[in-house]
């Protein structure tokens, strides 16, 4: 079976039909038509993560790690050209890039090269089958972390990156944070007239701020989230009950 079909036709908005639909065409077999929408997108739940290796495992794994932490975390943050796949913010910022046994590392290099310049902590979370690779591409400051049997091994601590970058990490905010956090958004401004630690201290402030609200109501509904869905939650902070009822 084609495990990654299964991932990539599942839509969380999916209505009930849609997803027996999906279900009884994958499995070939039509004992699932009683089920309810909950209880068919568990099915896929259970399926994917049972059988399939992609991000949404890793990401979803990151996510547990740090949701009893008093940390607050957002997933796919813009950071110069690229997104980090999760992002955790409290006294510092810790970057997590997620690399799956299915995903390429073709971008790796650009990516922790911009990770490096506006996050503090930075790791990279893989399958094991990457490790050697990413241990040539990343620079001695970027910590390395993979999972064997849901057993978190870090194989490398993150070290706080020196190559943070001021005027990078304004980039990160828009307009109207630049507004609140320096009464201007003129960057090289800024830069001239604050402190690099005060910037960065305010970007911590400004993305605890951006995010915590969403992150919340993650860490309140978590019970009632599928493990696949969890950054669909964060995204949306629809009430599960609403998107899992119809």
């Amino acid at each position: 079976m084609d495990y990654s079909v299964l991932s990539r036709s599942y839509n969380t908005l999916s209505y009930t039909k849609q997803l027996r639909e999906l279900v009884a065409a994958f499995f070939q077999i039509e004992k699932y038509n009683e089920y309810t929408k909950f209880q068919l997108a568990k099915k896929i739940n259970d399926t994917i993560f049972e059988n399939y290796e992609g991000e949404q495992i890793l990401k979803f794994k990151l996510a547990k790690e740090f949701n009893k932490k008093k940390y607050v975390a957002a997933f796919e943050v813009k950071a110069k050209n690229s997104r980090t796949d999760f992002l955790v913010i409290n006294g510092d910022t810790k970057s997590f890039e997620v690399k799956s046994k299915i995903d390429t590392l073709n971008r790796l290099a650009k990516q922790v090269s911009d990770y490096g310049d506006v996050f503090e902590y930075n790791t990279v979370v893989i399958d094991k089958c990457h490790l050697n690779k990413v241990l040539k591409l990343l620079p001695d400051y970027y910590g390395v972390w993979f999972y064997e049997n849901n057993k978190k091994i870090v194989y490398k601590e993150a070290k706080y990156s020196p190559n943070i970058n001021a005027l990078e990490q304004l980039g990160l905010f828009n307009k109207k944070e630049l507004l609140k956090s320096f009464k201007s958004f003129d960057k090289d401004y800024i830069v001239r007239n604050h402190l690099a630690t005060n910037i960065n201290l305010a970007l911590k402030n400004t993305l605890k701020q951006r995010y915590s609200n969403r992150w919340l109501f993650v860490q309140e509904n978590w019970d009632n989230i599928l493990p696949i869905d969890i950054q669909f939650f964060f995204n949306t902070n629809v009430k599960p009950e609403i998107i899992y009822g119809n």
